[in-house]
Protein backbone atom coordinates (compact mmCIF):
# COMPACT_ATOMS: atom_id res chain seq x y z
CA UNK A 1 0.00 0.00 0.00
CA UNK A 2 2.78 2.38 0.90
CA UNK A 3 4.29 1.43 -2.78
CA UNK A 4 0.95 2.88 -4.22
CA UNK A 5 0.43 5.78 -2.58
CA UNK A 6 4.17 7.07 -3.39
CA UNK A 7 3.69 6.26 -7.31
CA UNK A 8 0.95 8.44 -6.74
CA UNK A 9 3.03 10.99 -5.47
CA UNK A 10 5.62 10.72 -7.71
CA UNK A 11 3.04 11.57 -10.34
CA UNK A 12 1.79 14.35 -8.97
CA UNK A 13 4.94 15.83 -8.86
CA UNK A 14 5.96 14.90 -12.00
CA UNK A 15 2.43 16.65 -12.95
CA UNK A 16 3.66 19.56 -11.54
CA UNK A 17 7.16 20.17 -12.80
CA UNK A 18 5.90 20.33 -16.58
CA UNK A 19 5.37 16.61 -17.68
CA UNK A 20 1.43 17.10 -17.81
CA UNK A 21 1.46 13.95 -20.19
CA UNK A 22 2.38 11.98 -17.30
CA UNK A 23 -1.45 10.59 -15.77
CA UNK A 24 -2.06 8.63 -12.78
CA UNK A 25 -5.12 5.91 -12.24
CA UNK A 26 -6.04 3.63 -9.13
CA UNK A 27 -7.85 0.65 -9.99
CA UNK A 28 -9.38 -2.35 -7.66
CA UNK A 29 -10.86 -5.70 -8.06
CA UNK A 30 -12.44 -7.51 -5.54
CA UNK A 31 -13.19 -11.01 -5.39
CA UNK A 32 -14.84 -13.37 -2.56
CA UNK A 33 -15.15 -16.45 -4.12
CA UNK A 34 -12.63 -18.39 -1.86
CA UNK A 35 -15.15 -18.16 0.85
CA UNK A 36 -16.69 -21.17 1.88
CA UNK A 37 -19.78 -22.82 4.54
CA UNK A 38 -19.16 -23.84 8.13
CA UNK A 39 -19.89 -27.20 8.26
CA UNK A 40 -19.65 -30.49 10.99
CA UNK A 41 -16.15 -30.68 9.51
CA UNK A 42 -14.83 -27.45 10.20
CA UNK A 43 -15.19 -23.45 10.22
CA UNK A 44 -16.56 -21.46 7.67
CA UNK A 45 -14.39 -18.72 5.91
CA UNK A 46 -15.24 -14.96 4.19
CA UNK A 47 -12.27 -14.51 2.12
CA UNK A 48 -12.17 -10.98 0.54
CA UNK A 49 -9.28 -10.62 -2.06
CA UNK A 50 -8.72 -6.93 -3.01
CA UNK A 51 -6.13 -6.52 -5.55
CA UNK A 52 -4.66 -2.95 -5.86
CA UNK A 53 -2.72 -0.89 -9.00
CA UNK A 54 -1.53 2.34 -8.97
CA UNK A 55 -0.27 3.39 -12.52
CA UNK A 56 1.42 6.29 -13.95
CA UNK A 57 1.06 6.45 -17.92
CA UNK A 58 2.43 8.71 -20.71
CA UNK A 59 -0.07 10.71 -22.89
CA UNK A 60 -0.44 6.95 -25.15
CA UNK A 61 -1.18 5.31 -22.28
CA UNK A 62 2.05 3.16 -21.81
CA UNK A 63 2.61 2.20 -18.38
CA UNK A 64 5.49 4.74 -17.29
CA UNK A 65 5.21 3.02 -13.72
CA UNK A 66 3.18 0.70 -11.60
CA UNK A 67 2.38 -0.86 -8.68
CA UNK A 68 -0.04 -3.55 -7.32
CA UNK A 69 -0.75 -5.43 -3.96
CA UNK A 70 -3.10 -7.71 -2.21
CA UNK A 71 -5.04 -7.60 0.71
CA UNK A 72 -6.54 -10.88 1.58
CA UNK A 73 -8.71 -10.52 4.25
CA UNK A 74 -10.39 -14.10 6.24
CA UNK A 75 -12.87 -14.08 8.50
CA UNK A 76 -13.80 -17.48 10.06
CA UNK A 77 -17.47 -18.49 12.06
CA UNK A 78 -18.61 -21.26 13.35
CA UNK A 79 -21.96 -23.15 12.02
CA UNK A 80 -23.73 -21.01 14.93
CA UNK A 81 -22.59 -17.99 12.51
CA UNK A 82 -20.02 -16.50 15.45
CA UNK A 83 -16.55 -14.94 14.42
CA UNK A 84 -13.76 -17.62 15.73
CA UNK A 85 -11.30 -14.96 14.27
CA UNK A 86 -9.28 -12.16 16.07
CA UNK A 87 -10.62 -8.86 15.41
CA UNK A 88 -8.15 -7.22 16.56
CA UNK A 89 -5.00 -8.49 14.63
CA UNK A 90 -3.63 -6.35 12.38
CA UNK A 91 -4.44 -7.30 8.43
CA UNK A 92 -1.29 -6.67 6.12
CA UNK A 93 -1.21 -6.51 2.66
CA UNK A 94 0.92 -9.72 0.14
CA UNK A 95 3.27 -7.11 -0.14
CA UNK A 96 3.36 -6.14 3.36
CA UNK A 97 3.54 -9.91 4.53
CA UNK A 98 6.55 -10.52 2.10
CA UNK A 99 8.45 -13.73 3.14
CA UNK A 100 5.91 -14.45 5.49
CA UNK A 101 2.80 -15.26 2.61
CA UNK A 102 4.56 -18.67 2.28
CA UNK A 103 4.89 -19.56 -1.15
CA UNK A 104 8.35 -20.85 -0.53
CA UNK A 105 7.14 -22.76 2.38
CA UNK A 106 4.48 -23.97 0.08
CA UNK A 107 7.22 -25.34 -2.51
CA UNK A 108 6.82 -22.30 -5.14
CA UNK A 109 9.89 -21.33 -6.42
CA UNK A 110 9.01 -17.57 -5.75
CA UNK A 111 7.54 -15.42 -3.42
CA UNK A 112 4.04 -13.82 -3.76
CA UNK A 113 6.01 -10.06 -3.59
CA UNK A 114 9.17 -11.53 -5.99
CA UNK A 115 6.57 -12.72 -8.28
CA UNK A 116 4.03 -9.41 -8.47
CA UNK A 117 7.70 -7.15 -8.68
CA UNK A 118 8.65 -9.65 -11.95
CA UNK A 119 4.56 -8.37 -13.42
CA UNK A 120 4.94 -5.00 -12.74
CA UNK A 121 8.53 -4.97 -14.31
CA UNK A 122 6.84 -6.56 -17.21
CA UNK A 123 3.79 -4.29 -17.58
CA UNK A 124 6.48 -1.06 -17.84
CA UNK A 125 6.02 0.15 -21.26
CA UNK A 126 3.05 -1.90 -22.28
CA UNK A 127 -0.18 -0.93 -23.32
CA UNK A 128 -3.48 -1.75 -21.62
CA UNK A 129 -4.10 -4.55 -24.79
CA UNK A 130 -0.60 -5.93 -24.84
CA UNK A 131 -0.95 -6.30 -21.34
CA UNK A 132 -4.74 -8.09 -21.57
CA UNK A 133 -3.15 -9.96 -24.54
CA UNK A 134 -2.32 -12.80 -22.33
CA UNK A 135 -4.34 -15.33 -20.38
CA UNK A 136 -1.51 -16.53 -18.02
CA UNK A 137 1.91 -15.71 -17.32
CA UNK A 138 3.49 -19.10 -19.57
CA UNK A 139 1.73 -17.63 -22.89
CA UNK A 140 4.92 -15.07 -22.71
CA UNK A 141 8.25 -16.01 -22.86
CA UNK A 142 9.90 -13.21 -20.39
CA UNK A 143 6.63 -14.32 -17.31
CA UNK A 144 6.54 -18.12 -17.90
CA UNK A 145 10.28 -18.61 -15.61
CA UNK A 146 9.25 -15.51 -13.21
CA UNK A 147 5.47 -15.98 -13.07
CA UNK A 148 3.04 -18.65 -11.97
CA UNK A 149 0.56 -16.82 -9.91
CA UNK A 150 -3.27 -16.39 -12.04
CA UNK A 151 -2.21 -13.21 -13.62
CA UNK A 152 -6.07 -11.97 -14.52
CA UNK A 153 -7.20 -10.18 -11.44
CA UNK A 154 -4.04 -7.66 -11.67
CA UNK A 155 -4.48 -7.37 -15.60
CA UNK A 156 -8.08 -6.21 -14.60
CA UNK A 157 -6.92 -3.95 -11.93
CA UNK A 158 -4.20 -2.22 -14.16
CA UNK A 159 -6.93 -1.99 -16.96
CA UNK A 160 -9.32 -0.72 -14.58
CA UNK A 161 -6.50 2.07 -13.28
CA UNK A 162 -4.93 2.99 -17.00
CA UNK A 163 -9.17 4.04 -17.17
CA UNK A 164 -8.98 5.74 -14.80
CA UNK A 165 -5.75 7.96 -15.40
CA UNK A 166 -5.93 11.36 -14.67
Amino acid sequence: MKKILALTLVAILLAGCGAASVKTGLGHNISVDKSKDASAEGDGLVQVDTVMAAVTVDSSNKILGVVIDTAQTRINFDTNGKITSDLTEEQKTKAELGYDYGMKKAGSAREWFEQIAELEKWMVGKTVDKITAIKDASEDEDLKSKVTITITPYQAAVAEAVAKAR
